[in-house]
């Protein structure tokens, strides 16, 4: 993989309006006239994205409490990259925002629920499943997308602005931020986006991996239809000798769940 972790504004504007909800059916399949949740939905282009995809009603479920003439600037970003959103937008797209934990929703109230790129941010994985598992109707499913995870090589979210491979494995809290002091006296114009943003978000990453990450969806009573592993080929010459193999090489993976039976229960 080469390139930038953190894309200019025209790459992730267009990924997040088209490719993800692409993806997103593409693995699936047909999501017309459903009504969605979607977890972590950011600054929610892609929720125009999913109603572009036919979906009902999109609801955008994040930590922050926006003002509410957010989908407005919203639209607006859309219109500066020539893209035309739906004209009902206002009917089929609502904000919600909650403590990180407990949804404000009623039970069964949606049919599919859809997160990309947000469950590495949680901070209750466990919590925060069950709360899927609550709002998701029974006929319903979920559609987790998580990237990157911790221990692979852009699993820092720092990446483009530290050479050093696997640094957040093997570095401690002071020397990266050091780095990042460095890079910012450098790169003036980048203090608010490093120093701002992206540093106070890989302080809060879980730090989870794919395989706990799998073992919490099971114990929440879901079952795993369907998944896949993202991997790049990687350099593990810097990487810690006693880390897990599959740690460092799983970069991303995607899931389509569903409401197993029963309820997994026990340690």
């Amino acid at each position: 993989m080469s390139g930038k972790f953190i894309p200019g504004e025209a790459e992730w504007v267009n990924s997040h309006y088209y490719d993800v909800p692409r993806e997103t059916v593409e693995f699936c399949g047909a999501l017309t006239g459903k009504s969605a949740l979607n977890l972590g939905c950011g600054e929610m282009l892609t929720d125009f994205g999913l109603v572009n995809q036919g979906i009902k009603h999109v609801t955008g479920l994040d930590l922050d409490d926006r003002h509410p003439d957010h989908l407005q600037s919203v639209i607006q970003k859309l219109q500066r990259h020539g893209i035309k959103p739906p004209r009902d937008y206002a009917s089929r797209i609502q904000y919600h925002h909650y403590d990180g934990t407990s949804f404000p929703f009623p039970d069964g109230a949606f049919e599919f629920v859809f997160s990309w790129s947000a469950f590495e941010h949680v901070r209750d994985v466990p919590a925060v499943l069950a709360e899927i598992r609550r709002v998701l109707r029974d006929d319903g499913f979920a559609f987790l997308q998580v990237y990157p995870w911790f221990h692979c090589r852009v699993g820092s979210h720092l990446a483009d602005f530290i050479d050093e491979p696997f640094f957040h494995l093997t570095r401690s809290a002071e020397w990266i931020r050091d780095r990042l002091e460095r890079y910012v006296a450098a790169h003036p114009e980048s203090r608010e986006l490093i120093l701002g943003h992206v540093y106070p978000q890989y302080l809060a990453l879980n730090g989870y991996s794919a395989n706990r990450f799998f073992r919490d969806v099971v114990k929440a009573g879901f079952r795993v239809r369907k998944a896949k592993v993202i991997s790049f080929d990687s350099d593990l010459s810097r990487a810690p000798a006693d880390a897990d193999f599959s740690d460092l090489m799983i970069w991303g993976t995607k899931m389509l769940i569903d409401k197993s039976d029963e309820q997994a229960t026990g340690e």
